[in-house]
Protein backbone atom coordinates (compact mmCIF):
# COMPACT_ATOMS: atom_id res chain seq x y z
CA UNK A 1 0.00 0.00 0.00
CA UNK A 2 1.47 3.10 -0.70
CA UNK A 3 0.92 7.10 -1.61
CA UNK A 4 -1.90 9.20 -1.69
CA UNK A 5 -1.68 9.23 2.32
CA UNK A 6 -2.63 13.53 2.31
CA UNK A 7 -5.22 12.84 -0.25
CA UNK A 8 -6.73 9.74 1.53
CA UNK A 9 -6.61 11.12 4.81
CA UNK A 10 -7.98 14.36 3.98
CA UNK A 11 -11.05 12.73 2.17
CA UNK A 12 -11.74 9.58 4.23
CA UNK A 13 -14.53 11.04 5.85
CA UNK A 14 -16.37 11.58 2.92
CA UNK A 15 -15.32 8.40 1.13
CA UNK A 16 -17.36 5.85 -0.36
CA UNK A 17 -17.66 2.28 0.07
CA UNK A 18 -17.24 2.16 -3.56
CA UNK A 19 -13.91 4.33 -3.60
CA UNK A 20 -10.59 2.69 -3.41
CA UNK A 21 -6.99 3.49 -3.51
CA UNK A 22 -4.70 1.37 -6.36
CA UNK A 23 -1.15 1.38 -6.19
CA UNK A 24 1.11 0.36 -9.41
CA UNK A 25 5.00 0.41 -9.68
CA UNK A 26 8.26 -1.05 -10.25
CA UNK A 27 11.54 -1.20 -9.22
CA UNK A 28 14.46 -3.88 -9.04
CA UNK A 29 15.15 -7.04 -6.23
CA UNK A 30 18.42 -8.69 -6.03
CA UNK A 31 17.41 -11.90 -4.11
CA UNK A 32 18.43 -15.65 -4.35
CA UNK A 33 17.62 -16.75 -7.80
CA UNK A 34 15.83 -19.39 -5.48
CA UNK A 35 15.48 -20.42 -2.07
CA UNK A 36 18.88 -21.55 -0.83
CA UNK A 37 21.01 -20.07 -3.69
CA UNK A 38 24.66 -19.01 -2.79
CA UNK A 39 24.22 -15.66 -4.52
CA UNK A 40 21.70 -12.89 -5.27
CA UNK A 41 20.75 -12.25 -8.66
CA UNK A 42 18.97 -8.87 -10.14
CA UNK A 43 15.71 -8.68 -11.99
CA UNK A 44 12.78 -6.82 -12.29
CA UNK A 45 9.82 -6.13 -9.74
CA UNK A 46 6.40 -4.82 -10.30
CA UNK A 47 4.22 -3.80 -7.71
CA UNK A 48 0.20 -4.00 -7.34
CA UNK A 49 -2.42 -3.13 -4.81
CA UNK A 50 -5.52 -1.38 -3.61
CA UNK A 51 -7.42 -1.16 -0.84
CA UNK A 52 -10.43 0.92 0.70
CA UNK A 53 -10.08 4.81 0.58
CA UNK A 54 -12.23 5.26 3.48
CA UNK A 55 -9.48 3.92 5.92
CA UNK A 56 -6.27 5.83 6.55
CA UNK A 57 -3.03 4.64 4.83
CA UNK A 58 -0.67 2.54 6.40
CA UNK A 59 2.47 1.83 5.01
CA UNK A 60 3.30 -1.88 4.81
CA UNK A 61 6.84 -3.09 4.55
CA UNK A 62 8.16 -3.96 0.88
CA UNK A 63 8.60 -8.30 1.11
CA UNK A 64 4.74 -8.41 1.23
CA UNK A 65 3.69 -10.68 -1.66
CA UNK A 66 1.21 -8.54 -4.45
CA UNK A 67 -2.26 -8.55 -2.75
CA UNK A 68 -5.38 -7.73 -3.28
CA UNK A 69 -7.43 -6.81 -0.12
CA UNK A 70 -11.16 -8.22 -0.21
CA UNK A 71 -11.84 -7.27 3.22
CA UNK A 72 -10.82 -4.00 4.99
CA UNK A 73 -11.02 -2.83 8.56
CA UNK A 74 -9.03 -0.69 11.31
CA UNK A 75 -7.54 -3.90 13.00
CA UNK A 76 -8.32 -6.57 10.05
CA UNK A 77 -7.35 -6.80 6.82
CA UNK A 78 -7.92 -10.15 4.31
CA UNK A 79 -7.21 -10.79 0.46
CA UNK A 80 -5.45 -12.80 -2.07
CA UNK A 81 -2.06 -12.75 -2.68
CA UNK A 82 0.19 -14.08 -5.68
CA UNK A 83 3.69 -14.73 -5.94
CA UNK A 84 6.31 -15.70 -8.46
CA UNK A 85 8.86 -18.30 -7.85
CA UNK A 86 11.78 -18.14 -10.10
CA UNK A 87 13.56 -21.85 -11.68
CA UNK A 88 16.31 -23.57 -10.69
CA UNK A 89 18.93 -24.58 -13.05
CA UNK A 90 20.88 -28.29 -13.36
CA UNK A 91 23.92 -27.00 -14.56
CA UNK A 92 27.58 -26.50 -12.31
CA UNK A 93 27.29 -28.08 -8.94
CA UNK A 94 23.51 -29.04 -9.53
CA UNK A 95 24.92 -31.57 -12.11
CA UNK A 96 22.61 -34.30 -12.16
CA UNK A 97 19.73 -32.91 -10.35
CA UNK A 98 15.93 -32.46 -12.48
CA UNK A 99 15.16 -28.38 -13.61
CA UNK A 100 12.61 -26.48 -11.07
CA UNK A 101 10.83 -24.49 -13.55
CA UNK A 102 9.30 -21.11 -12.51
CA UNK A 103 5.65 -21.34 -10.25
CA UNK A 104 3.04 -19.27 -9.31
CA UNK A 105 1.88 -19.32 -5.95
CA UNK A 106 -1.70 -17.92 -5.73
CA UNK A 107 -3.05 -17.73 -1.87
CA UNK A 108 -4.74 -15.87 1.06
CA UNK A 109 -2.85 -13.86 3.51
CA UNK A 110 -4.30 -11.89 6.78
CA UNK A 111 -3.11 -8.44 8.27
CA UNK A 112 -3.65 -7.90 12.01
CA UNK A 113 -3.12 -4.08 13.55
CA UNK A 114 -3.72 -4.02 17.35
CA UNK A 115 -2.67 -0.41 17.00
CA UNK A 116 -1.48 1.88 13.98
CA UNK A 117 2.81 0.81 14.52
CA UNK A 118 2.17 -2.83 14.99
CA UNK A 119 1.26 -5.18 12.47
CA UNK A 120 1.27 -8.97 12.00
CA UNK A 121 0.60 -10.80 8.98
CA UNK A 122 0.49 -14.32 7.64
CA UNK A 123 -0.17 -15.92 4.00
CA UNK A 124 -0.40 -19.31 2.69
CA UNK A 125 0.01 -20.01 -0.65
CA UNK A 126 -0.04 -23.42 -3.19
CA UNK A 127 2.52 -23.90 -5.60
CA UNK A 128 1.31 -24.51 -9.15
CA UNK A 129 3.83 -25.27 -12.39
CA UNK A 130 7.29 -24.98 -11.01
CA UNK A 131 5.82 -26.82 -7.27
CA UNK A 132 2.90 -28.38 -6.05
CA UNK A 133 3.68 -27.67 -2.69
CA UNK A 134 2.10 -25.36 0.58
CA UNK A 135 4.14 -22.66 1.36
CA UNK A 136 3.60 -19.94 3.68
CA UNK A 137 5.14 -17.13 5.42
CA UNK A 138 4.54 -14.73 9.28
CA UNK A 139 6.16 -11.73 9.78
CA UNK A 140 5.42 -9.57 12.61
CA UNK A 141 6.55 -5.29 11.75
CA UNK A 142 7.12 -2.15 13.91
CA UNK A 143 5.54 0.89 11.98
CA UNK A 144 6.39 4.33 11.24
CA UNK A 145 3.82 6.04 9.01
CA UNK A 146 4.50 9.78 9.11
CA UNK A 147 3.98 12.63 6.46
CA UNK A 148 6.79 12.22 4.50
CA UNK A 149 8.52 9.37 5.04
CA UNK A 150 7.92 5.78 6.72
CA UNK A 151 9.94 3.15 8.29
CA UNK A 152 9.70 -0.25 9.38
CA UNK A 153 11.50 -3.26 11.44
CA UNK A 154 10.27 -6.97 12.11
CA UNK A 155 11.13 -10.58 12.12
CA UNK A 156 10.02 -13.17 9.77
CA UNK A 157 9.36 -17.06 9.43
CA UNK A 158 8.40 -19.14 6.55
CA UNK A 159 7.17 -22.58 6.27
CA UNK A 160 6.71 -25.45 3.38
CA UNK A 161 4.89 -28.39 2.58
CA UNK A 162 6.37 -31.55 2.37
CA UNK A 163 5.83 -31.09 -1.74
CA UNK A 164 7.35 -27.92 -1.24
CA UNK A 165 10.81 -29.10 0.46
CA UNK A 166 10.76 -32.01 -1.26
CA UNK A 167 11.56 -30.17 -4.53
CA UNK A 168 13.82 -27.36 -3.53
CA UNK A 169 15.67 -29.26 -1.03
CA UNK A 170 15.46 -33.02 -1.83
CA UNK A 171 17.79 -35.61 -3.03
CA UNK A 172 15.46 -38.59 -4.94
CA UNK A 173 17.67 -41.77 -5.72
CA UNK A 174 17.97 -40.94 -9.61
CA UNK A 175 19.33 -37.71 -8.40
CA UNK A 176 21.80 -38.81 -5.98
CA UNK A 177 23.22 -41.77 -8.78
CA UNK A 178 23.33 -38.85 -11.13
CA UNK A 179 25.14 -36.38 -9.56
CA UNK A 180 29.12 -36.30 -9.61
CA UNK A 181 29.22 -35.15 -5.67
CA UNK A 182 26.29 -36.88 -3.75
CA UNK A 183 25.60 -40.22 -3.35
CA UNK A 184 22.88 -40.65 -0.88
CA UNK A 185 18.94 -39.17 -1.44
CA UNK A 186 17.07 -36.95 1.03
CA UNK A 187 13.60 -36.60 1.25
CA UNK A 188 12.51 -34.05 3.84
CA UNK A 189 9.17 -33.19 5.24
CA UNK A 190 6.76 -30.33 5.99
CA UNK A 191 8.30 -27.96 8.15
CA UNK A 192 10.01 -24.68 8.93
CA UNK A 193 12.09 -23.24 6.04
CA UNK A 194 13.51 -19.97 7.82
CA UNK A 195 13.86 -16.96 10.30
CA UNK A 196 15.19 -13.57 9.65
CA UNK A 197 14.34 -9.61 9.57
CA UNK A 198 13.09 -7.33 7.17
CA UNK A 199 13.38 -3.62 7.29
CA UNK A 200 12.65 -1.03 4.97
CA UNK A 201 12.75 2.70 4.93
CA UNK A 202 10.33 4.86 2.50
CA UNK A 203 10.15 8.54 1.59
CA UNK A 204 7.09 10.24 -0.88
CA UNK A 205 7.90 13.63 -2.72
CA UNK A 206 4.52 13.66 -3.32
CA UNK A 207 1.22 12.37 -1.80
CA UNK A 208 0.80 10.31 -5.08
CA UNK A 209 4.47 9.04 -5.03
CA UNK A 210 6.69 6.41 -2.67
CA UNK A 211 10.39 5.98 -2.64
CA UNK A 212 11.24 2.71 -0.96
CA UNK A 213 14.28 0.62 0.00
CA UNK A 214 14.31 -2.38 1.93
CA UNK A 215 16.51 -5.04 2.81
CA UNK A 216 16.18 -8.37 4.46
CA UNK A 217 18.16 -11.26 5.86
CA UNK A 218 17.05 -14.94 5.93
CA UNK A 219 18.79 -18.17 7.95
CA UNK A 220 17.55 -21.48 6.71
CA UNK A 221 16.90 -23.68 9.38
CA UNK A 222 15.89 -27.21 10.29
CA UNK A 223 15.73 -29.61 7.24
CA UNK A 224 15.88 -26.74 5.03
CA UNK A 225 19.31 -25.92 6.01
CA UNK A 226 20.66 -29.71 6.51
CA UNK A 227 19.80 -30.73 2.57
CA UNK A 228 22.30 -31.50 0.66
CA UNK A 229 21.79 -29.28 -1.74
CA UNK A 230 22.60 -26.28 0.38
CA UNK A 231 25.75 -27.64 1.69
CA UNK A 232 26.71 -28.82 -1.76
CA UNK A 233 25.91 -25.91 -4.31
CA UNK A 234 23.92 -23.24 -1.75
CA UNK A 235 23.99 -21.25 1.23
CA UNK A 236 21.79 -21.18 4.16
CA UNK A 237 22.22 -17.23 4.48
CA UNK A 238 20.14 -15.79 1.62
CA UNK A 239 20.19 -12.14 1.62
CA UNK A 240 17.61 -9.61 -0.53
CA UNK A 241 17.94 -5.49 -1.26
CA UNK A 242 14.56 -3.42 -3.31
CA UNK A 243 14.26 -0.07 -4.31
CA UNK A 244 10.82 0.74 -5.96
CA UNK A 245 8.93 3.84 -7.10
CA UNK A 246 5.12 3.40 -7.02
CA UNK A 247 2.31 5.62 -7.85
CA UNK A 248 -1.07 5.82 -6.25
CA UNK A 249 -4.83 6.92 -7.19
CA UNK A 250 -8.14 6.71 -6.73
CA UNK A 251 -10.88 5.10 -8.30
CA UNK A 252 -14.61 4.37 -8.17
CA UNK A 253 -15.95 0.59 -8.52
CA UNK A 254 -19.14 1.11 -6.85
CA UNK A 255 -22.54 2.60 -7.81
CA UNK A 256 -22.58 6.60 -6.58
CA UNK A 257 -25.44 7.03 -4.46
Amino acid sequence: MAGLAALAGASAARAEPGDWIVTVGAGGIASPPYEGAPSDSLRPNLLFNIRRADFPYRFTPPDDTGSVALFTSRHFDFGAVLNIRRGRGDTGRLEGFRKIGWAAEPGIFVDVWPVDWLRARADIRQGLFGHHGEVGDVGVDLIHTGHRWDMSLGPRFGYGGARYMDTYFGVTPAEALASPFLTQPYKPGAGARYVGVEAAYAYRPHPRVRITLGAGYHRLIGQAAASPVVALAGDRNQYSATLSVAYSFGVHLGRRR
